[in-house]
């Protein structure tokens, strides 16, 4: 039973594996196979050797092209300004076309008009001939007349030239005729009033006349000089009234500008310059703040005032100082003052002056004061003088947050 069930299997596995086949048709179509492949292997290495070569072609045909295209010129090396330049000439064939058309049509009618000219110029020829001819027997006829009359060629050519006169002529010979008959009388006559006197002596005449002459000549030099002199300053004066004209124009537009640059040069009643003037204002600030200083320290006498008239012929006009005295009533130098009192002003100057720049200068400030000497030149006026005044004036400033610095504060310092 064991054996017709495994019988039964393997018959049903042989079943399964379909119809029986061929081993021998097989092996020969495996074969064929085989051989298919090893021919498609060769055919495929075959193909990868050609595919190799044409892509060293290619590479060599890029290499070529991209030669070619950089050789080309660069309007052309793009497919679309190909197109562009092969339409460009297209148009331009078209047109010598039309042009070569026009040409051989103008050629056709030039060749006809060459052939009537062709036949004009023979007819003119035989026209040219038969005048040639005629030319040729009115000279004979003309020479066997000119010897009819006894007359050559030469005789013929000098006779013409007063063929233009001929009616003028007569008249010439006439007016001649009546001029040397009247010319003739006038001799006769002359002989007739001359045969009672004496030839005179010409030479001295003659170098008369060449003095005159001479002089005459000279003359007429001279005037033609003056002349030209005459003309020269002629000329000159009408440019120099132009020039005039022209300075008195410019004067007039420019005499604003003319006097405000007197003005500011100087030329003024003052005899004060711009710069001096912008100085003196601003010296005057310098016065005034130099004033409020030195009041309290000279007890209101001094005060100092810009003096408008230069000393000594020193310095600028308009920037001298002079110290008005309260006790006096009136002005006087700086020089007059006495060495203490010339301290004070020039203290109150400085101190003045450093104001002054602190105000017209927010980004300056004079925060120290350095005093060097001076102090000894001041008197005390029993025990409330001058340096009591200068002293409470300098403390003043030392509550302001403003050192200053003294070389000596003593009156023997």
């Amino acid at each position: 039973m064991e054996l017709e069930a495994e019988i039964a299997r393997l018959e049903g596995d042989v079943a399964g594996l379909g119809e029986a086949v061929d081993l021998d048709a097989m092996a020969e179509q495996l074969a064929q196979l085989k051989l298919k492949l090893t021919e498609a292997e060769t055919a495929e290495a075959t193909a990868r050797t050609a595919a190799g070569k044409a892509e060293t072609a290619l590479a060599g045909a890029r290499a070529k092209l991209d030669t070619v295209i950089e050789a080309l010129p660069e309007g052309l090396r793009t497919p679309e300004a190909v197109v562009a330049q092969r339409k460009a000439l297209q148009r331009e064939q078209r047109q010598l076309s039309e042009a070569l058309e026009v040409a051989t049509q103008q050629d056709r009618a030039a060749s006809e008009t060459l052939t009537r000219a062709h036949e004009q110029l023979e007819a003119a020829k035989r026209a040219r001939d038969a005048q040639q001819q005629r030319v040729k027997k009115a000279q004979g006829d003309f020479d066997a007349r000119l010897t009819e009359v006894g007359l050559d060629k030469a005789g013929y050519d000098a006779c013409k030239s007063h063929f233009p006169t001929l009616d003028a002529d007569p008249k010439k010979v006439t007016d001649h005729r009546d001029g040397l008959i009247a010319a003739r009388t006038t001799l006769q006559n002359a002989i007739a009033a001359c045969a009672d006197r004496e030839r005179p002596d010409l030479a001295p005449l003659q170098l008369a006349l060449a003095d005159a002459t001479q002089t005459l000549n000279a003359a007429n030099a001279a005037l033609a000089t003056a002349r030209t002199d005459v003309s020269s300053l002629t000329k000159f004066k009408e440019s120099l009234a132009a020039a005039l004209t022209e300075t008195e124009r410019l004067e007039t537009e420019t005499g604003p500008l003319r006097g405000l640059a007197d003005l500011a040069n100087g030329k003024n009643d003052f005899k004060m310059t711009l710069e001096t003037f912008a100085i003196g204002a601003m010296f005057d600030q310098v016065l005034e703040a130099a004033n409020m200083r030195l009041d309290p320290m000279t007890r209101g006498r001094y005060r100092l005032m810009r003096g408008l008239e230069a000393s000594g012929g020193r310095g600028k006009r308009g920037l001298e100082i002079e110290v008005f005295d309260i006790n006096t009533g009136k002005a006087r130098p700086t020089a007059t003052l006495s060495g203490g009192e010339t301290f004070i002003a020039a203290l109150a100057l400085a101190l003045g002056l450093a104001d002054v720049v602190e105000s017209l200068s927010g980004k300056i400030r004079m925060d120290t004061i350095f005093i060097d000497e001076g102090f000894g030149s001041l008197d005390t006026e029993n025990g409330a003088g001058t340096l009591d005044q200068v002293i409470q004036v300098l403390a003043a400033l030392t509550e302001g947050n403003r050192p200053i610095e003294a070389a000596c504060l003593t009156k023997a310092g």
